[in-house]
């Protein structure tokens, strides 16, 4: 008797569709993600103000410091203002810091030393420098013009610590309605002269490879940054020419408005700030408003 033969599995494949006549997958649309909001290093990316609060609270204390006829206000502002710099970002607000303090001491000493006896008045003898003597008067002119300019410095530094000068710009389309077309055009300067400095670092570089005619090692760097102007030049051109037709192909200043890479938010810090600057202000002109205003030292 025959035993029944055993069912092997079928090895036929049954024909499958090509992948033209396939459904098309149902895939979930991609999520659109607003771009990462780039954070400032130091004490500035942990305060996170809003560009145009430090800017708004520090101008008004600008413009008195500046005009006061003492320097109690200016030399109070920089003992102020000089430590911020210091734990802002530390990177560059110390020679920020140390430059304005330099900057401070050689104006002053030298505002002091030309000022003419005559416009200020004969005084008790403060000091010499190098061998030419500077009064009391003389020496209250030029510390007085020296703290009053490095004190609107280190303000200007200090905003521009807090926040980028683009952002800063893009906060007075958004919070002040400014037309975006004059914002937009200090934007795209401030890329040109990063690009620049890419573009002329580069330069520089080809030029030490290549190695200079002249064999005074003291005049090869000069020489090098000379040379590079026609290279720059041309390089600024392209530049310029990529941006104008960029801009062309995405209707700039078409329309009254246009689309924001960032959204800025005003924040009960950022009126904390600038309640705390119109106050400084108004305190600076209570105590020393008596001194008067002054349009020139001298």
């Amino acid at each position: 008797m025959n035993s029944p033969r055993p069912v092997l599995p079928s090895t036929h494949r049954a024909p499958q569709r090509p992948a033209a006549l396939l459904p098309p997958a149902v895939l979930p649309p991609p999520a659109l993600l607003p771009p990462p909001v780039p954070s400032l290093p130091g004490l500035a990316g942990w305060l996170n103000f809003d560009p145009l609060s430090p800017f708004a609270a520090a101008l008004p204390l600008m413009l008195v410091v500046a005009s006061l006829n003492t320097p109690l206000p200016a030399l109070w502002t920089l003992t102020v203002t000089i430590p911020l710099l210091f734990v802002i970002q530390p990177r560059k607000g110390i020679p920020i810091a140390l430059g304005v303090l330099l900057f401070a001491t050689v104006l002053s000493l030298s505002m002091a030393q030309a000022t003419p006896i005559s416009k200020v008045g004969a005084s008790p003898l403060a000091f010499e420098l190098w061998g030419a003597p500077i009064e009391e008067n003389q020496f209250y002119v030029g510390v007085k013009l020296g703290a009053k300019i490095a004190a609107v410095i280190s303000l200007a530094a200090l905003t521009g610590l807090l926040a980028t000068p683009q952002d800063l710009l893009r906060s007075l389309v958004q919070h002040l309605r400014l037309p975006y077309r004059v914002p937009y055009a200090g934007i795209a300067a401030l890329s040109f002269m990063g690009r620049f400095r890419d573009e002329h670092r580069a330069i520089r570089e080809a030029h030490a490879l290549r190695g200079s005619r002249l064999r005074t090692p003291l005049l090869a760097v000069p020489a090098r940054w000379v040379t590079s102007i026609p290279a720059l030049t041309a390089a600024a051109v392209r530049h310029a020419e990529r941006m104008s037709m960029s801009m062309d192909s995405r209707a700039f200043a078409a329309y009254s408005t246009r689309t924001e890479p960032r959204v800025l938010v005003w924040r009960w810090r950022d009126t904390a700030m600038l309640v705390a600057g119109w106050a400084a202000t108004v305190a600076v002109v209570y105590v020393f408003g008596d001194a008067g205003v002054v349009l020139h030292d001298v």
